[in-house]
Order: structure tokens, then sequence, then C-alpha cells
């Protein structure tokens, strides 16, 4: 989510995070040094301790509920243009107002990779004081390239839904966190949405830990790359559940889903991939590197980077990339240009070569506009999105089979940044 989503970076210092560099995982030990709980088995030793009263929170939840609060806070990040300044301060505010009412924590698990392969992956945990849940949200973050912008490593503005009275819960994806090493597969959609279904599995032993009731139905929600995920997510739950209606997940529970939200979500990336080559122009240019070297990685296609990029992003591929030091932001900037045939070679943007073909296949596994979704969903994007192309949310409507349940919701909600605004809103007033 660009520029204001980057600079939530600044945030994560509020509420003592560290961010991790170069760091071995490889022992519980070290985890544990670095405040993460491990739950495989549950280290029930690095857990927090949370008070059995919980401290009020009545006038957050008021203010949140009002209308004005989110227009206010708009029009504030809109009159400076969304600067890291601007979002800064939002964020600053929104986190002494809500941050007594919850407690959070890193949490390391063990999930799979693209392959299939064992994976030590890592994420957040947002539990509200109230020990009568009404749910567990998973929440799926936005585009980032920088490593301190994990869930794992950073407030996230999803703890507002612990004023609701959810578990949150936020998967880094492949690829940050402790599993930083790796390349993060940017659109594989099954790799991420795995990530979120085993952290998912882990939350009862959690839960009962603290001696939290909960219902076992779950909300999902996302904006941007986090609402692809999301729909990804939905998709893996349901698939569980049709190969085997009596399938049952390892700690016993059976879990549906009680409501999905996805705004702006990267649904279609095969059809945005021939979209963008026609008009020769890549909202996000950051995205042409993640996507392309995410499935490179992800199925082993064998592409040289020289195969796709041009220069300046092809001999600072490994730095700006691969790092994982620059936001998407910073990427954007020393990439220098939005239009595509300035970024990549010519057989990559020909239809009608192999090396594209392969990657329009494989982008083509990967999306999720015609999956037959049968939990209720509200689906927003903005009308006026220069990012991540309208078309996908109309062929995720046109084509999804089932619409009953189902809620579309295209307006004028202003650039991709400022329509995140009014999603949040949504999410948190309908919850």
């Amino acid at each position: 989510m660009k520029r204001v989503l980057t600079s939530l970076i600044l945030a994560f210092a509020l509420s003592g995070m560290m961010a991790l560099q170069a760091t071995d995982f490889s022992s519980n030990d070290s985890l544990a040094a670095l405040g993460y709980v491990m739950l495989n088995p549950l280290d029930t030793s690095s857990l927090p301790v949370i008070p059995i009263k919980d401290c009020g929170g009545k006038m957050v939840r008021s203010a949140l509920n009002s209308d004005a609060t989110w227009h206010g806070s708009l029009k504030q990040l809109q009159r400076h243009h969304f600067s890291d300044e601007s979002v800064y301060k939002l964020m600053l505010k929104m986190y002494r107002f809500t941050h007594k009412h919850y407690v959070t924590f890193p949490v390391a698990y063990w999930s799979t990779d693209p392959q299939g392969d064992s994976l030590l992956v890592s994420g957040r945990v947002y539990l509200p004081k109230n020990r009568e849940l009404n749910g567990i949200l998973i929440a799926n973050h936005y585009t980032i390239t920088s490593d301190v912008e994990a869930p794992s490593n950073m407030f996230s503005m999803e703890s507002l839904f612990t004023m609701k009275g959810y578990a949150v819960i936020l998967p880094d994806y492949v690829g940050y966190g402790v599993s930083r090493d790796e390349v993060h597969p940017y659109l594989h959609w099954r790799s991420a949405a795995q990530t979120a279904v085993d952290l998912l599995n882990n939350m009862p032993a959690i839960l009962q830990h603290y001696g939290y009731s909960y219902p076992t139905d779950i909300v999902i929600s996302g904006y941007s790359q986090g609402g692809a995920v999301a729909l990804g997510v939905a998709r893996m739950i349901e698939e569980m559940q049709y190969e085997n209606e009596e399938q049952i997940n390892e700690n016993g529970i059976n879990w549906t889903i009680r409501k999905l939200y996805a705004g702006a979500g990267p649904y279609d990336p095969a059809g945005t991939y021939i979209y963008s080559i026609e008009r020769n122009e890549m909202g996000i240019p950051t995205a042409i590197p993640l996507i392309v070297m995410g499935m490179n990685d992800a199925y082993n296609l064998g592409f040289e980077l020289q195969d796709i990029f041009l220069e300046p992003l092809l001999s600072n591929y490994d730095e700006w990339v691969l790092s994982k030091e620059y936001t998407v932001g910073e990427i954007n900037q020393l990439m220098g240009s939005t239009t595509m045939s300035e970024l990549m070679t010519e057989d990559a943007l020909d239809l009608d070569s192999p090396l594209a073909d392969m990657l329009y296949e494989v982008l083509s596994w990967n999306s999720n506009v015609g999956y037959d979704l049968q939990a209720p969903a509200y689906f927003l994007h903005s009308l006026e999105d220069e990012v991540v192309p309208l078309l996908n949310s109309i062929n995720l409507q046109t084509q999804m089979p089932d619409e009953i349940g189902k809620t579309y919701d295209f307006g004028e909600y202003g650039s991709h940044l400022e329509a995140s605004v009014p999603f949040m809103k949504y999410v948190y007033q309908d919850l």
C-alpha cells in the first residue's frame, strides 16, 4: 500500500518491538531471546501475563464506531498527501488509545514453503483482555518489501479489531520475519494461505492457556495484497472442509468462516499482467520484480535476471529487493519509472514469447476469480484505484459462481491508498 503503509514501520517502536536483522533462528532459545513464542509445541513460559479483568475501552469503542473519527482521519491524511509524518501521527494516536486494551506478542511456528517443505515462519497475535471472545480474525497484510514492516516486527492497524472482542492473528508471509532469508513468493496464494491456516490451527492452545472462551467460526480480512490472500485463506479452509466434511484439524476444531472482507485485491494476477502490458504501465513498479522472481522461485522456472529486467533494476535487484532493507516506496523511486517497456525486456512483454507465456501460465494458477466461495463476503474497490486495476474485482464479480451473500462495493473512494480507510472503517463497524 505504498507510502502510507510503508511508513507504518515507524510505529512498531511504540510497542517496544525490535526489528530482526540477520539472526540465527535455529533454536528455541534464540527465538525466545527475541521475544518470539514458539507454538509447536506451545512454549507457555514465554507467554505474557494477561490481567484477569478487562481494562474497559468503552470510550475507544465509541470513538471508533463514529463515522466522524474515520472521516476526520482521512481528511487529515489527504490534507498532508498521506505523508510519512501524517501517518506516523495517526498511528501514534491509535496506539495510545488502544494498546492498554490488548496484549500482543510475536510467534514462531512450522508451516510449509511453496514446494511443500517444512519451514519455520512467524506472525503476531493480539488478544483483547476480555476473555469472552467474539471470534478469531485473520488479518492479511498489504505489500511490503522491508522486513521491518512484517507483522511480527511492528504495530499493526488491525489491532483495532481487538476493541470489538476479537483475537487478531497476522501471519508474516514467507520471506519475512523468521523466514526472511527466503524469497517472498509474491501472489502465490497457497503458501500465504498456508501460513495463515497453520497459525489459526495453533490458536486453540494459546486461548485455552489463558482461559478464553471462543466460537469456532472465524473472520478473514485483508486489503491490497492482503485482499487476495484473504480470499485464498477462505478458499483453503473451504477446500479442506469440502474434501472431507468430517475433517477437523489436529486440535479438534472444525473452523467455519463467518465472513470474508477483502479490499482492492489482485485476485486475478494473470489478467493484471495482460492489462498492464497492454497499457504499458504498472501502478506499482516494485510489483514487477516481486511477481516475476517470486513465481520463479516458487515454481523453479529458471528465469535469469537478464531475461526479465532492464537497468537500473537489473544490476540492483539483490540490493533493492532481496536485501529486505528497502520499502516499496523507496524501490519505486529507485526504479524511476512506471512504464513497463522501460523496466522489462521485450521477451517479458511479448505475450507470444515462451518466457511471457510461462509467466502468464503460473500467474493464472494463482487466480481465484473463478472460485465458488461459499462464505458471506464483502469486496470493496475504488473506481479511482491507480495501483490495483479494477478489473480484478470486476472479474471476481462476473466469474464467481455464487453471488448469494456477496456484496461488491465499487465506489468513488479515491486512490488505492485513500480507499484503505473506508475499507477499514467498514470492517470495524460491521464486526
